[in-house]
């Protein structure tokens, strides 16, 4: 009977701690790169991430990974951004994907909005005209360590309980990219 009870307590404090670690976030607005977690902004300031560019050879490889992956939509809108989950703020504000990658939209499988077209409303992905729900994708190459090999954050986001996020290294082999490690995964 004891080990019964005892088991019951550290089934519900793993519950606690998974609702805990799932949490709305959504008051979450800047990155504090000192700690690489979160901090509030000031009450009134908005902080935008910046636009980014892409090398035609980022444009390959995040082909590659977005052909690969699974990307869950439930049914909702896809966004796509280059934004990663850490730099998001209290709107979301994603930056839309370079016009680089645009030739390279149209060959993947998943049909993906622009990620200006979404709002962050209370931790949940919108669209910012029929406030219907959505799933925002985030890629961005982290670090090229080689000509051959990168890394990447990967993830996705429709609301505090529907998320998940990965760091993947694909390398290049024969002139094709692979997959060859996937860390930091969460999911939530």
């Amino acid at each position: 009977m004891i080990r019964m009870s005892r088991l019951v307590s550290l089934v519900f404090l793993g519950l606690v701690l998974v609702f805990i670690g799932c949490k709305d976030d959504s008051g979450i607005s800047e990155v504090s790169k000192e700690s690489g977690g979160f901090a509030a902004a000031a009450p009134n300031e908005r902080l935008v991430p910046e636009p980014v560019q892409f090398s035609e050879r980022d444009c390959e490889v995040i082909h590659f990974v977005l052909s690969a992956e699974t990307i869950p939509d439930g049914g909702s809108p896809l966004y796509l951004t280059p934004t990663v989950r850490e730099q998001w703020n209290q709107q979301g504000d994603w930056v839309p994907m370079p016009t680089q990658f645009e030739p390279w939209l149209g060959r993947l499988a998943a049909k993906f909005r622009p990620a200006d077209g979404a709002k962050l409303d209370k931790g949940y992905v919108r669209d910012k005209e029929t406030d219907a729900m959505g799933t925002m994708v985030w890629i961005s190459v982290k670090e090229w360590i080689s000509d051959k090999e990168v890394t990447l954050e990967f993830g996705h986001w429709g609301g505090p309980l529907d998320a998940s996020g990965k760091t993947i290294t694909c390398s290049k082999t024969n002139g094709k990219w692979q997959i060859k490690d996937i860390t930091n995964v969460w999911l939530s």
